[in-house]
């Protein structure tokens, strides 16, 4: 008898030491709002078994040549604490796709059981082409955390590499010139338990077979207008004369 008690005294010991430790469940929603060129990505972030852990949330979007933001409104978001985000170069919202590279955004928060952020994106015009349309991807984004009392959690988050990326008081750099001179820390890639998408997206494309007929309309157009607005500018500055004399 004592021998059994002592067997199964042993068995839920060894049970509990040995018990497998469930990291955090993380799952990552995006979807892409609105219509025409200028859109909203929306990110929905849900975690479980977050416990007492105290963590910085750090979520990196690649964006291709053809979609832009507009450092201005990010700035103005920031005022009204709608957005932390950070930007490492200064975006040209007048180019177009042809003549523009892709470059990565930075969003911080901090690790809760539902995070939602939403960021302001533009799509830059194209080349005239043969296609009406022209399909744009937008990749899924990478999620990283910085976690200061991983110890104390009996649910630690379940990561796969380490990176080095700019911190989170990048996000209060407003000066062009420093940008590129943001301090970097140490993030742990996080793991999901789901596999986020790759979202597509269609803006309409000039058609280039109306070339011949646009482009001398256009200034035939344009010289019309501009001999009646020489015409009313003189017509008017005769009056005017005429009333001085």
């Amino acid at each position: 008898m004592i021998s059994r008690i002592s067997s199964a005294a042993i068995l839920i010991l060894v049970t509990v030491i040995f018990r497998p430790t469930v990291a955090i469940s993380a799952f990552l929603n995006v979807a892409i709002l609105n219509s025409g060129f200028h859109r909203d990505i929306h990110y929905n972030l849900r975690f479980g078994g977050i416990g007492r852990m105290s963590c910085e949330l750090l979520l990196v979007q690649h964006l291709p040549a053809s979609i832009y933001v507009n450092t201005d409104q990010l700035v103005d978001m920031k005022r009204f604490n709608k957005i932390s985000s950070y930007v490492p170069l200064y975006v040209d919202v007048e180019k177009p796709t042809s003549k523009s590279e892709p470059f990565t955004v930075y969003l911080y928060d901090t690790l809760r059981r539902e995070v939602n952020i939403t960021l302001p994106i533009h799509f830059r015009y194209h080349d005239p082409s043969e296609r009406k349309f022209e399909r744009i991807q937008v990749e899924s984004p990478t999620v990283y955390v910085q976690c200061h009392n991983v110890q104390s959690s009996k649910h630690p988050p379940r990561t796969l590499s380490t990176a080095r990326l700019p911190c989170s008081s990048s996000s209060h750099i407003e000066d062009y010139d420093k940008l590129a001179h943001a301090a970097l820390c140490d993030w742990d890639e996080l793991e999901f338990n789901n596999l986020p998408t790759v979202i597509s997206v269609l803006i309409p494309v000039g058609n280039s077979r109306s070339y011949r007929f646009v482009l001398p309309a256009t200034i035939v157009v344009s010289w019309i207008g501009s001999m009646y607005l020489i015409y009313v500018i003189l017509k008017v500055g005769r009056r005017v004369n005429k009333k001085l004399l």
